[in-house]
């Protein structure tokens, strides 16, 4: 399939014949609905509070049907209206469903008049809880403790070239001591070794609960006795990890190698991304001032990365300026995947005093956020030599 959008209330496009295609088939939402703050200048995002929870539960309610059984939603949200969203979102999908709450860090205000607010919430529910597989994520891609790994290969590196790698590994388990304390951490501690490349692992014991067997492998040249009272992994396994240069030996017993950038943990429910970076990516595209607060495309890559596979279907149905395209666009040049995306839009004019009305008159469009949307997406494709890859539907 290709990428598509649909032109129209959100509402109307999700209940008509032509979307049921997609009942069953989309593997996460993701959602910035109207925060009813009247936070964004460039057009209304505020409805009255008892028509803000029917407006919502409508839109949620009829987008559950196309989310496959271990499918999740997203939803992004601020203080005003998260206790009633929370309630909207129990009563559609069960409470047994909730997944959990993301926090997000947001600029500073210099307005406040209590509490300076830094932060979002982006909630989860998923269809069917029991069928979700885990939010784990690769260390290294978590900004915390990239920094932190980052680190201690730098300093490991720095020994390695003044005195080799035999030195290093007799240094490491105190430079790993040391790093557990300073960042209050323990999961690091079995990350005590460095291979002839300077990569720093984790030796995985290869015996496993079962009866001791000898090992005689000729293929590889290994032969193994017995252990007294466990087995050991498949010769199968044994080749595997030898054929991937994984196998590696102490004081003569096998192990394998599990390397720290490698090293995975469940997401943390606090993210390091911040509002403004959303604005950062539309002046990469050379378009800024384009859109109000657009969310960070970081933001949506960790959302996707998390939660789907390799040919699934992304969708967000309150688009805005399309930065769930760009997110699914980048994942799928990171991975090599072919996630697909479903937007809608409806047609909605921007504020004709706003600074993104005069940036449309500047870049000669539409001043809506249907035409923003198209605008922003063709702009990334066409600097990263793209061609078109998506078709617009128009549901009035």
């Amino acid at each position: 399939m290709k990428n598509e959008i649909y032109i129209g209330d959100n509402l109307t496009v999700m209940t008509n014949p032509v979307f049921e295609k997609y009942t069953n088939k989309i593997k996460m939402i993701y959602i910035d609905p109207p925060y009813n703050t009247q936070i964004r200048k460039s057009y209304s995002d505020k409805i009255e509070s008892n028509k803000w929870k029917s407006y919502i539960e409508e839109r949620i309610k009829a987008s559950k049907k196309y989310l496959k059984d271990d499918g999740v939603i997203f939803i992004s949200i601020d203080d005003n209206e998260f206790a009633n969203l929370k309630i909207i979102c129990d009563d559609i999908f069960g409470r047994e469903n909730f997944v959990g709450t993301f926090i997000t860090m947001q600029s500073q205000r210099s307005n406040a008049k209590h509490i300076n607010t830094i932060h979002e919430y982006i909630l989860c529910f998923a269809k069917n809880k029991s069928k979700l597989h885990k939010f784990v994520m690769k260390r290294i891609e978590i900004p915390e403790d990239k920094k932190m790994i980052d680190k201690l290969n730098r300093e490991v590196k720095k020994i390695i070239d003044a005195e080799g790698v035999n030195i290093a590994n007799k240094k490491i388990k105190s430079i790993i001591k040391k790093y557990c304390d300073e960042y209050d951490i323990t999961w690091l501690k079995n990350y005590s070794n460095v291979d002839e490349n300077g990569n720093i692992f984790f030796a995985v014991d290869l015996s496993t609960p079962g009866e001791p067997r000898e090992v005689n492998i000729p293929e590889i040249g290994l032969k193994l006795k017995p252990l007294p009272t466990r087995g050991w992994s498949s010769d199968k396994k044994f080749i595997e990890l030898y054929k991937n240069k994984r196998l590696c030996f102490k004081d003569g017993r096998p192990y394998s190698k599990h390397y720290l950038v490698e090293s995975e943990d469940n997401v943390p429910s606090i993210l390091n991304f911040y509002s403004r970076q959303g604005t950062n990516d539309l002046k990469k595209l050379g378009i800024g001032n384009i859109f109000d607060t657009p969310k960070p495309v970081d933001s949506l890559k960790f959302l996707i990365r998390i939660s789907t596979k390799k040919d699934d279907i992304v969708m967000d149905y309150f688009a805005g300026s399309g930065s769930l395209a760009q997110a699914v666009y980048e994942i799928n040049k990171e991975t090599n995947n072919n996630i697909k995306y479903v937007l809608i839009q409806r047609e909605e004019k921007v504020n004709s005093k706003s600074i993104v009305y005069k940036t449309c008159e500047k870049f000669n469009i539409t001043p809506s956020i249907d035409e923003i949307l198209k605008f922003r997406i063709n702009c990334y494709l066409k600097t990263k030599k793209l061609d078109k890859d998506y078709e617009v539907y128009k549901i009035d």
